[in-house]
């Protein structure tokens, strides 16, 4: 768990650094990053749902809001960086 963490965080950083720096592939590197997140934090609830050591109260609005805002910040990046390098697109943005 603690491995695939370490690798989505890193992939989406190094994605990010890149689009900074506007090199080539860094969109693709972004968006495999931000998808390896995904999976992780799916995986990460689901192992601590199935733990039998850890007690958690239910599922509750808070959390939900939490990750309804992560999953929209995600679509946002995903979205600007394709309306950004449509062609024609750039100008309709601004």
């Amino acid at each position: 768990m603690k491995t695939s963490f370490i690798i989505s965080m890193l992939l989406t950083l190094i994605g990010a650094y890149l689009k900074i720096t506007h090199s080539e592939g860094a969109e693709t590197l972004l968006i495999v990053g931000v998808i390896a997140t995904l999976i992780f934090i799916v995986s990460a609830i689901y192992e601590v749902r199935t733990s039998k050591r850890i007690r958690i109260p239910p599922f509750n609005g808070i959390q939900l809001l939490y990750l309804l805002q992560g999953i929209a910040g995600t679509h946002g990046i995903i979205f600007q960086s394709i309306m950004e390098h449509t062609p024609g697109m750039r100008h309709a943005m601004h």
